[in-house]
């Protein structure tokens, strides 16, 4: 095989030590766990610096995913109450130098009953409160044959004289206690007890197989819990509708989403967990490269999982051509039911399974419909591998093929525009007509004889297109003084059309000039919720590039257009960024030639210099509906997340005028600190309906 898993030319020496390539991973994903900090440092570290001695340690916890950290139930719930909000207790996590809190989201006892140990699993998963870059370690993805008789190394901190410390050591695993995960640790090194839910990590396969859990004086050396126990999380009360409701598929599909985005864009100079398994040699003689076995994870997490084990378990049988027996945990995602096929047979026989286990994903049932292109890129990719292995016959290649198709057409779906697409869930909403609503309408107008003054309008627009003036300014009002200013006459025209349970949409037409205007982020009281958490807030040019009353074949694809992604379905196209690499804005006459369903989408604009004129371009070519971020110091320049998200909520819309409440409830969702939703951070729906144009410069609005 050309690409070997793992090529012997890539390992280290038989004199090298696996250790010094594992540890700086593993230490930049470790965290201490301790009670929650008083409140937040004025640097927005969130609390005490990593060496300060206030923070005692309960114990040690690791990255798994963006955002979600692992640890013992014992360290967890340790100390006295702790803080609870929402429900949950929260905690304080110090890493690389932060300090910042966390709340612990499941764990599993919730105490101890009685004395001694706490029983199995004894495992938590925290999630924080905030966002902060970190890194995250490999969670191995096999199922049989989890531990290794080689050495491994575990990682968390100790109280040395008053002062905290990282801590490490290497010892054996020997065996098992009982069936439920537990591993003994040989006593070949110390255990200390601050280390406790910190990894356990092979260090011949680079992959975190286990949480340390305590030490055993007298005995051997101490325990471990299998990272396998996390299938043991709880399964959704009710149907899934979303990665969200599951959260073992939610932080492992996060994990993978992890490693395959660090891969493809890693920085030169950082060595990722790829790295790591290269220089390991960490697969060598198996089906799949480490960067294959990476590449394909990402891809797999970003399909719905399998709608059942019982349908995951009979796949893979019938791949492996006989049956999975004695598994600790029955598996619950794709990423498992790879691990089921990675010790069956090796060679050609190996990777022939591993692509025909891709086909079957890819055109797999789903609890839920798959992302915008997802179930594509996945056989993309497939193939790909299958053109590229000289030692693949054409016959395979052949009957792979063959195979992709037969599963499509069996499905019985219609493709739409963008591919294969899953059957809608049977109690997702039927497309419709769009439904007139009233909605409010805020316009903003620059005093052109007058530095940073603006006159503004509020009017209702009623289900009929009519426009119902409600308040205006004439007299000037700088734009930082516009949210205490509109406050009240805002909340006056929301009171006039809101519904029960139907909000009315804040159109707000501003000069492209102020499209970028935070005004989802403005309250009609100080007290209150932000205009965008609790109702649709969409924005449209004042100064358009068409005239609403032309009649020329711009102004038919404008309107077939608006018309075709009301109707649905939508295509989200991703215009000026290639996987993080700025891409420029395609030519006019390709932005005209692109389908009447496609929604555009700028991840790049507030960024680049031509930002303006780029979205006057893709306005000028006939699109009522584009999204994109306004500009942010800071920003992570990773835009995988983002481009997941945004492809996913205009998928899931389905049809244009759901747009303005799916970006609503990611506004609500971003401010109750869903870490799911921190993609749509700063994220503006141009919404520009060009059969209901905007009152005219010569129609003046005069209050009632």
């Amino acid at each position: 095989m050309t690409g070997g898993y793992g090529g012997a030319q890539d390992a280290q020496g038989d004199d090298s030590d696996p250790f010094e390539t594992l540890a700086p991973l593993v230490r930049a994903a470790t965290v201490r766990v301790h009670a929650p900090p008083p409140g937040y440092a004025p640097d927005g570290s969130g609390g005490p610096s990593a060496g300060d001695v206030a923070v005692r340690p309960w114990g040690s916890g690791f990255f798994v995913a963006p955002n979600w950290v692992l640890t013992c139930a014992h360290v967890a719930l340790r100390g006295e109450g702790g803080a609870v909000a929402d429900g949950g207790r929260e905690v304080g996590l110090t890493f690389d130098g932060h300090t910042v809190r966390g709340r612990v989201e499941w764990a599993e006892p919730l105490e101890n009953p009685g004395p001694g140990l706490w029983p199995a699993p004894d495992l938590a998963l925290i999630r924080l409160l905030e966002p902060v870059p970190h890194a995250c370690v490999w969670l191995t993805e096999r199922t049989s044959k989890v531990f290794t008789r080689k050495e491994v190394a575990f990682f968390g901190c100790m109280e040395v004289d008053g002062e905290v410390e990282d801590v490490s050591g290497r010892c054996t695993i020997r065996g098992e206690l009982g069936r439920d995960g537990k591993l003994r640790l040989g006593n070949e090194d110390e255990i200390p007890s601050g280390a406790s839910g910190g990894p356990v990590v092979d260090l011949a396969r680079g992959e975190v197989i286990g949480v340390l859990k305590a030490r055993r004086g007298g005995q051997d050396g101490g325990l471990a819990v299998s990272v396998l126990q996390l299938r043991g999380l709880p399964l959704p009360q009710g149907p899934a509708r979303a990665e969200s409701d599951d959260l073992f598929q939610r932080v492992v599909h996060g994990h993978d989403r992890h490693h395959a985005d660090r891969h493809r864009l890693a920085d030169t100079n950082r060595t990722t967990w790829t790295d790591a398994h290269n220089l390991l040699g960490a697969t060598a003689g198996r089906a799949l490269s480490p960067g294959m076995r990476t590449e394909l994870l990402g891809l797999l997490a970003e399909l719905p999982p399998p709608v059942s084990t019982a349908s995951l378990l009979a796949a893979v049988n019938e791949l492996r051509g006989q049956p999975c027996e004695n598994l600790p945990l029955a598996p619950r995602s794709w990423r498992d039911g790879l691990g089921l096929l990675y010790d069956l047979r090796r060679g050609q026989s190996e990777l022939e399974t591993i692509l025909r286990y891709c086909v079957r994903v890819a055109t797999a049932e789903r609890p839920y419909e798959a992302a915008h292109g997802a179930e594509r890129r996945l056989w993309n990719w497939a193939a790909a591998v299958a053109a590229s292995e000289r030692d693949l016959s054409r016959g395979f290649r052949n009957d792979l093929g063959r195979e992709w198709l037969s599963r499509v057409n069996a499905r019985r779906m219609d493709p739409g525009p963008s591919g294969v697409r899953a059957a809608p869930d049977p109690g997702s909403r039927p497309a419709r007509e769009p439904v007139s609503a009233p909605s409010v309408l805020l316009e903003i107008d620059r005093r052109g004889w007058e530095r940073d003054s603006y006159d503004w309008r509020i009017a209702i627009v009623d289900a009929a297109g009519d426009v119902l003036p409600v308040a205006e300014g004439a007299d000037g009002t700088r734009l930082g003084e516009l949210p205490q200013r509109l406050g009240a006459p805002l909340a006056e025209a929301f009171r006039r059309c809101d519904e029960p349970g139907r909000p009315a949409v804040l159109q707000v037409a501003v000069v492209r000039a102020l499209l970028e205007l935070p005004v989802e982020t403005w309250r009609t009281r100080p007290d209150g919720p932000a205009l965008g958490e609790v109702r649709p807030v969409v924005v449209r040019p004042a100064d358009p590039d068409y005239d609403p009353d032309e009649v020329s074949e711009d102004a038919a694809l404008r309107r077939a257009r608006w018309k075709r992604v009301q109707a649905g379905p939508m295509e989200p196209v991703i215009l000026d960024c290639d996987h993080g690499t700025p891409a420029p804005v395609p030519a006019d006459a390709e932005l005209r030639f692109r389908g009447l369903y496609s929604v555009p989408i700028l991840c790049r604009a507030s960024e680049a210099e031509d930002g303006p004129a780029a979205l006057r371009r893709v306005t000028g070519a006939g699109y009522g509906v584009v999204l994109w971020r306004r500009e942010r110091a800071g920003r992570d320049r990773v835009c995988s997340d983002f481009h997941r998200g945004v492809e996913r909520t205009v998928t899931d819309a389905g049809q244009a005028d759901r747009l303005p409440e799916a970006v609503r409830r990611l506004r609500f969702d971003l401010a109750h600190h869903e870490l799911e939703a921190y993609f749509s951070q700063d994220l503006i729906l141009l919404y520009d309906d060009p059969t209901r144009p905007l009152p005219g410069t010569d129609q003046p609005l005069e209050t009632p």
